[in-house]
C-alpha cells in the first residue's frame, strides 16, 4: 500500500479519522452504526459506540506530494459521532500532526489545525464504507524553505473497513499561500483505530 500524502486525518483529516469495518447489506435504507463488536450483521444496544481514537498505523509516514514533498511520522485523531442515520455524522474534537519535514528531516515543517473537520461516514458495502470530510483547514508552514500553505480539507473523501481509515492519492485543495503552495496535493495515509483512554475500536454495522 502506498504511503499516505497528508494532512486532513487529515486530516482527519483526517481528521479525521477514525477506524471501522462496514458489514452490511446493500441496502439504502439501512443506518449507519457504529458498534464495538462485530459478529453480526446489526449491532446490539448495549454494543453501540461513538467515541473514536485513530493513529498512524505503526511502520507508515502520512505524506503530501506537491511541488515539494512533505512527510509526517505521527498522526492522532479523536471523534464522536453524532447520531442514527444513512449518514452518519462525525465530528473531530482532536487532529495532531506530528514529526513533519521535506525528505529524510522530520522537524523543519508544522500543521497546524484551523478548523476542525465535520465529516460523514457512509456504508458502501460489507466491511466498506466512506468517510467524507464536509468541512476542515489546516496550515503548513516550513521556514526554512519559505512554504506557508493553507488547505482546504472539504470535499476530501476516506477508505474505511478492516478498522482503517486509508487515504491513496487523495486529493486536497490549497487555498493561499506563497512557495510551494500549488493548487492541489495528493494526501496519502493509513489510519488505525485503537482501544485506550475510555476509546473503543468500533466497527460499521447496520
Amino acid at each position: 500500500m502506498r504511503l499516505m500524502k497528508m494532512f486532513g486525518l487529515a486530516a482527519l483529516a483526517a481528521v479525521a479519522t477514525m477506524a471501522f469495518v462496514g458489514a452490511t447489506s446493500a441496502s439504502a435504507e439501512l443506518n449507519t452504526t457504529l458498534c464495538k463488536k462485530h459478529t453480526a450483521l446489526s449491532c446490539a444496544e448495549g454494543d453501540q459506540g461513538s467515541k473514536i481514537h485513530s493513529v498512524l498505523k505503526t511502520g507508515t509516514v502520512l505524506q503530501l506530494l506537491a511541488l515539494v514533498d512533505i512527510l509526517c511520522l505521527g498522526v492522532l485523531v479523536e471523534a464522536t459521532a453524532l447520531g442514527l442515520s444513512k449518514l452518519l455524522p462525525v465530528h473531530v474534537l482532536t487532529l495532531i500532526f506530528e514529526g513533519c519535514g521535506t525528505g529524510s528531516v522530520h522537524n523543519n515543517c508544522t500543521v497546524t489545525v484551523q478548523e476542525l473537520p465535520l465529516a460523514d461516514l457512509l456504508k458502501t458495502g460489507l466491511d466498506q464504507a466512506k468517510l467524507i470530510l464536509l468541512s476542515g483547514r489546516t496550515r503548513l508552514q516550513c521556514p526554512s524553505i519559505g512554504t506557508d500553505c493553507v488547505y482546504d480539507l472539504a470535499g476530501m473523501e476516506f477508505d474505511a473497513g478492516a478498522n482503517h481509515v486509508t487515504a491513496n492519492e487523495v486529493v486536497i485543495s490549497e487555498l493561499g499561500g506563497k512557495f510551494f503552495c500549488p493548487d492541489e496535493g495528493l494526501l496519502d495515509g493509513l489510519l488505525e483505530g485503537l482501544t485506550t483512554d475510555g476509546f473503543e475500536k468500533l466497527y460499521i454495522l447496520q
